[in-house]
């Protein structure tokens, strides 16, 4: 009963945060690129309504996000605890600290790519002057589709392997997640599309889990 209720709470905060990561991804992709033409730029921030849904989505939905990947971190360790009887402590702790990592790096470049819709919505900074904030932008994309698709990549792996130890997953998933671990730590792109490779992962883990959970609970019954 206690690995059934584990496999939920992993399967449903885990489609939560890929869900939320979307839905914050599509909002602060209408964020004007580091490239982008100083009308475009004046126009974008010069906006309320988006401005406002600018500061909403980072204050509200990322952070969701990250303790929904957080919840599912915990839940699918439990999960494999219960499956396998023991736990690997090296690997446990690598994934607990990656999936951390993650988090944080991804709230610190929604706090950098936010930066200016907050400072022109205060009064603190001009649209005009806007063009002097292309850099905070570049360091976000650096550090999304850089550095916190490598603590992805660390999770994935640790977290894989941990779950097909236990027959949590089947060979087939672990397959593609050790192939996509390899491209989050040797993808080179500047595309923000990039981040969505780990949320992408998550989800089709969960349904892999409820998958799981499903075929143990008919098995039980027969």
């Amino acid at each position: 009963m206690a690995t059934t209720v584990g496999g939920s709470r992993a399967a449903f905060a885990g489609l939560v945060f890929a869900v939320l990561y979307l839905i914050g991804f599509l909002a602060l992709s209408r964020i004007p690129l580091p490239g982008a033409g100083e009308q475009a730029v004046e126009s974008f921030y010069g906006s309320n309504s988006r401005r406002n849904l600018i500061i909403v989505m980072a204050a509200y939905l990322v952070p969701l996000a990250g303790i929904a990947l957080l919840w599912f971190t915990a839940a699918v360790r439990h999960r494999v605890v219960a499956l396998a009887g023991s736990e690997d402590a090296l690997l446990s702790t690598v994934q607990l600290l990656s999936a951390a990592v993650y988090v944080a790096i991804v709230f610190v470049a929604t706090a950098v790519i936010t930066a200016p819709a907050i400072a022109v919505d205060s009064g603190d900074l001009a649209t005009d002057a806007l063009t002097a904030t292309r850099p905070l932008l570049v360091t976000a994309d650096t550090l999304l589709v850089v550095f916190a698709v490598r603590a992805a990549g660390v999770f994935i792996a640790a977290g894989t392997t941990r779950a097909f130890r236990a027959g949590l997953i089947p060979r087939w998933f672990a397959i593609v997640s050790y192939v996509l671990v390899l491209v989050l730590f040797f993808t080179i792109a500047r595309a923000r599309v990039v981040s969505l490779l780990f949320p992408a992962w998550v989800a089709v883990m969960s349904v892999v889990v409820l998958t799981r959970r499903g075929s143990a609970q008919e098995g039980r019954a027969a």
